[in-house]
């Protein structure tokens, strides 16, 4: 009975913590896009935009063409759904321990989104869509290896396969070789789990050179609003375990989370988008700083 009760405490800190982190998600997202434009010495957007961007689409009908199946009207609602369970399991920052979160569920769960949102884009049968979902597979195939190698260095240091237990203690400094070489490569794969520069350009609205928004061109309303929403939940999923399992600085999670969000507007600022098939070079490069982490553990 004890044991019953504990999971239920579990469960609900761990939706409690979900939707924190859903209704902070869009902020993030604003925060990113403010830091991009202060350092291009522009004004930009307020960093409330994209609660109104969510809000306006979740205002607007949804368009549907009769060539399109149910996996296009699934696959957003799948996309979210997977997306909000996997901020479920992230090690608890509210209080309370959350211990059910399996990194092996937790990554494959992301992928089942990414599955599904890659046969809806091919599901439209648009030149684009198609265009846009088998860059997103081609990406995934290099980017779900640099994940693996991620989770072994840190099992390896941590002793643990749930988020909670490989989770950085609050004053551990974990400034070793191994340490700042898989701080490093997990954040080149951050960008390109999340379809960031220099893998993918966010922003822009130039077909051939997209690869995320290129899955999202026949969507509209709610579903369009359901996609960007759960897009920028989890980039803070992400940054999250950034600052809780591979930051290695003695600082409060949401600082740290912050000063995250703050290094990829850097990151995006200072660099460009690669060309697609350069893509594999980058991650390789993301792979082989694992692979020395794991060597040197």
């Amino acid at each position: 009975m004890m044991e019953l009760q504990n999971d239920l405490i579990q469960l609900a800190l761990g939706l409690a913590q979900a939707v924190a982190l859903l209704l902070c998600a869009p902020l993030v997202t604003g925060i990113i896009k403010k830091t991009k434009a202060l350092l291009q010495n522009r004004i930009g957007s307020s960093v409330w935009q994209e609660y109104y961007d969510i809000r306006k689409w979740w205002g607007k009908d949804t368009m549907l063409t009769p060539y399109t199946g149910i996996i296009f009207k699934l696959a957003p609602c799948v996309y979210f759904i997977t997306t909000l369970a996997a901020a479920c399991m992230l090690p608890s920052f509210i209080g309370g321990k959350v211990s059910f979160g399996d990194v092996f569920v937790f990554v494959y769960l992301l992928a089942l989104g990414r599955f599904f949102m890659a046969v809806s884009s091919m599901d439209a049968a648009t030149a684009f869509g198609g265009m846009g979902g088998s860059r997103e597979v081609y990406v995934a195939a290099f980017v779900e290896p640099v994940v693996m190698l991620a989770i072994l260095s840190n099992v390896l240091h941590t002793g643990s396969t749930t988020l909670a237990g490989m989770s950085l203690r609050p004053d551990e400094v974990n400034l070793t070789v191994a340490g700042v070489l898989t701080c490093i490569a997990f954040f080149l794969m951050l960008l390109a789990e999340n379809s960031r520069i220099p893998v993918d350009n966010p922003d822009t609205h130039l077909e051939l050179t997209m690869i995320h928004e290129c899955m999202t061109l026949e969507y509209s309303g709610r579903l369009l609003a359901l996609i960007h929403w759960a897009s920028q939940l989890k980039i803070l999923i992400f940054l999250v375990l950034f600052a809780m399992l591979y930051l290695p600085l003695d600082l409060p999670v949401i600082l740290k989370v912050l000063l995250g969000a703050v290094a990829v507007g850097v990151v995006e600022t200072l660099n460009n988008k690669m060309r697609l098939f350069k893509v594999r070079v980058y991650l390789a490069a993301a792979g082989l700083m694992l692979l020395l982490a794991v060597v040197a553990q």
